[in-house]
């Protein structure tokens, strides 16, 4: 597996170790994503539908799940050799996927309240390195217009004790800041790909554009983490032929998905 030399994966080390997030530039042809849009419209409309006007995130704002299938599962984005070598530092060599998820914000949503996705620590009172990650990548530019997503560098770290059970307590609501803290808005072009330590304080921001902000959410952790999705989700749902034609890093990487019969 060459490496791609136009990421230097130890500066990104540094800026996760200290941010809790890194963006991947150019990580995947445009072509691709715009294929990966084509085929997703018509699933993520139809379970829009599902959901009605307000799912659990707020009005407009939705969760899809992705199915693993072509054109979604594609190594030369989830296997990517400079993907496999960050990761490989951040979650060590037999990191898994565990859940394919995306976020879209349709026009006329508002802003999300502050939040971190899942516990600050699995251990109460100690601070550990990331045990998961998403590994997220638009499918259109996003901007501040469409609903791009903001983030609070640093904020991995800081455990539950003290805290409101509301976060816009601390930061504030939408426009109105409290605080001395500097959120950062992650405008991404088309093609790039960003890694998010879940714990990071982040929020969704109002649509205000005539189109969703489609982005998908390939969940990766540490291999004796609890998965509840693959818990609860017992039916064999891999594709035989696309998990034949894997390379054997792409097949330890998904190894806890249940494959189909032939």
């Amino acid at each position: 597996m060459s490496m791609d030399t136009k990421y230097d994966i130890d500066q990104m080390m540094e800026e996760w170790r200290i941010n809790g997030f890194v963006v991947f530039e150019d990580l995947i042809p445009t072509q691709t994503v715009d294929r990966i849009l084509e085929a997703w419209i018509p699933i993520r409309d139809r379970d829009i539908e599902r959901q009605g006007k307000y799912p659990p995130r707020g009005y407009h704002r939705y969760n899809v799940r992705v199915p693993f299938e072509r054109p979604f599962v594609d190594v030369e984005i989830f296997d990517h050799p400079a993907l496999v070598a960050f990761l490989e530092r951040v979650l060590g060599p037999d990191y898994v996927w565990t859940h394919f998820d995306s976020n879209i914000p349709l026009p006329g949503t508002d802003y999300q309240r502050w939040h971190r996705d899942g516990k600050a620590s699995l251990f109460p009172g100690i601070k550990t390195p990331a045990f998961s990650v998403g590994v997220k990548f638009p499918l259109v530019d996003t901007n501040e217009e469409n609903g791009s997503f903001e983030v609070i560098p640093g904020t991995q770290y800081v455990g539950e004790e003290g805290l409101p059970t509301n976060l816009n307590d601390v930061f504030g609501e939408g426009l109105n800041r409290r605080g001395n803290y500097h959120p950062v808005r992650l405008n991404l072009k088309k093609g790039s790909l960003w890694v998010q330590d879940p714990r990071n304080f982040h929020r969704g921001t109002p649509n205000r554009s005539d189109h969703p902000r489609d982005e998908l959410c390939m969940a990766f952790s540490v291999p004796w983490l609890f998965s509840g999705w693959l818990h609860e989700y017992t039916d064999k749902h891999f594709p035989r032929d696309l998990w034949e034609s894997l390379p054997p890093h792409a097949q330890k990487v998904l190894k806890w998905q249940r494959v189909k019969d032939a």
